[in-house]
């Protein structure tokens, strides 16, 4: 009764999410044209665009994720390097990593191939991103910061982090979060003046591919990670 109870809510929350999201498209367009006709408003207006988009970016995110956990849906897989994918994440969030005075540092250490869901994977670091430069941007200091967007390798695996500066996470807080995730509205202690809900987002769209998102410490920073099995066949090419 549970799992029913979990997935119906899943569910009615995704049809509400749909119904959000042509207002806040609406939102966002209506400050870009703001923005661009009136110049004395244009800091106000670039904030309310890029709340908007972000919101709507964690609407997306979470619809994909529910679509992505209906068992009876299959999920297309594909040839591609995490690598490629990450790139494109640190591109994405440059803009809005520059006006929360964030420096993106890209390290690809390898590019060896998986089979994955390009737009998933790329839909969950997205989310992953955005929360870790929001919660650089709210620690206090006004010392430019900076994230690191890092793929090496490790064992038969390519693992792919989001790092940032002072970010407190680590593997008691993260489990007890995820544990009470689906009983109540609870933030991560560590980010108590930011909504985590995009790490919770992107956890469950790589959950419904079987990868698992962690806590982990990369060059003095912490942040989360996913690791992503190598295709041996591919591999071989």
């Amino acid at each position: 009764m549970k799992d029913i109870t979990i997935n119906s809510n899943q569910f009615l929350l995704k049809s509400v999410a749909e119904e959000l999201r042509l207002p806040l498209v609406q939102i966002s367009r209506l400050a870009e044209l703001s923005r661009s006709s009136y110049s004395d408003s244009s800091d106000e207006m670039k904030t309310i665009e890029s709340s908007a988009d972000l919101a709507l970016q964690l609407l997306e995110s979470y619809i994909l994720g529910v679509e992505l956990g209906d068992k009876q849906k299959e999920i297309e897989l594909s040839p591609i390097t995490i690598g490629a994918v990450m790139n494109d994440v640190a591109h994405q969030v440059y803009r809005i990593a520059n006006q929360n005075n964030c420096d993106i540092e890209l390290l690809i250490k390898t590019s060896k191939p998986i089979m994955g869901n390009y737009e998933a994977i790329k839909m969950a670091y997205l989310n992953i991103a955005h929360s870790i430069i929001l919660a650089n941007s709210s620690i206090g200091n006004t010392k430019r910061k900076s994230v690191i967007f890092a793929v090496y390798g490790r064992g038969p695996k390519n693992m792919a982090g989001v790092y940032g500066n002072d970010i407190q996470i680590n593997k008691t807080s993260w489990e007890k979060s995820m544990s009470i995730f689906y009983k109540t509205r609870q933030k991560i202690p560590e980010f108590s003046s930011i909504n985590a809900s995009g790490f919770f987002v992107a956890s469950s769209i790589l959950d419904s591919m079987s990868l698992s998102l962690n806590p982990s410490k990369y060059k003095g920073r912490k942040g989360l990670v996913a690791g992503f099995p190598l295709s041996q066949q591919l591999s071989l090419i």
